[in-house]
């Protein structure tokens, strides 16, 4: 996917958090490095809890927030589909005079996860900043008769339907009988005071559409996602990110996610513990 993609990361270091999209994508790792901008970046996002946020649910699934324009980047136009006199910064496809900090999407909960072992998704709604649909994301938890792979499926308006697993079912297979016994014996070391970070579940995800085509790439040795530019719309990639990382946050993110940490919004910077 190297040709004609788009590189997007997630910077922790601000709040709320930074996505930065472009040929380059900022430098460095996702988690922890840079603040607002990023050299390479072609546009600079926020992600950023609403204020009537509904409270904690059970399986911690219930999201409700949205994408703001954050004024940082090269000028406008200089990516495709960007029209002039939007802000720089702006994401292509973003509606002309939309001001730094605008809203350009808003992601909402159409269906929490069900009970464990009940098998319901967690079905989220993306939608412009006129209320129009973009499309449709959900998420399926892992069970053990999946070998836990977690299942995040995108639906454009305009576009063909794209579905990925967390981890290679190879990697699965090794981490079972060696990466277990080997975090839990990091996460005493931990608790002791004697560990760093622990030894993590396999985290790539490839999304594909019925063809086998890849269309998203999340690489979690680097987190960052590789994206085919010309076939999807930023504001769903980054709704797809906001809610990837929420549920399986990055190095360098806070511990709980990234939307279970932010408390409230117009805050200064946060004092968020990391992982």
């Amino acid at each position: 996917m190297a040709r004609g993609t788009v590189t997007y990361r997630v910077r922790y270091a601000s709040f709320p958090p930074v996505v930065m999209g472009g040929s380059g994508g900022g430098s460095g790792r996702g988690g922890g490095g840079g603040g607002g901008g990023g050299q390479g970046a072609e546009f600079v996002v926020r992600l950023c809890r609403d204020g009537d946020a509904p409270a904690r649910d059970q399986g911690r699934s219930l999201r409700a927030f949205h994408i703001a324009a954050d004024g940082q980047g090269t000028p406008p136009g200089t990516h495709p589909g960007t029209p002039p006199g939007t802000p720089p910064g702006t994401p292509p496809g973003t509606p002309p005079g939309t001001p730094p900090g605008g809203t350009l999407a808003r992601v909402s909960t159409e269906q929490p996860l069900g009970p464990r072992g009940s098998g319901r998704p967690a079905v989220y709604r993306v939608d412009d900043d006129q209320g129009a649909p973009i499309g449709r994301i959900t998420f399926r938890a892992g069970r053990p008769s999946r070998f836990g792979r977690s299942r995040w499926t995108v639906e454009p308006v305009a576009g063909p339907a794209v579905r990925g697993y967390r981890g290679r079912l190879l990697w699965w297979a090794v981490w079972w009988p060696l990466g277990l016994p080997v975090s839990l014996v990091w996460a005493v070391l931990s608790l002791l005071g004697e560990g760093d970070d622990g030894f993590g579940k396999p985290r790539r995800v490839v999304w594909r559409d019925g063809s086998r085509r890849a269309h998203l790439v999340f690489r979690g040795i680097a987190d960052e996602y590789k994206v085919r530019a010309a076939e999807w719309d930023p504001r769903l990639v980054v709704a797809l990110i906001g809610l990837h990382q929420s549920f399986d946050p990055s190095e360098g993110a806070p511990s709980t996610g990234w939307y279970e940490t932010v408390s409230a919004p117009g805050r200064g910077p946060s004092p968020w513990p990391v992982r």
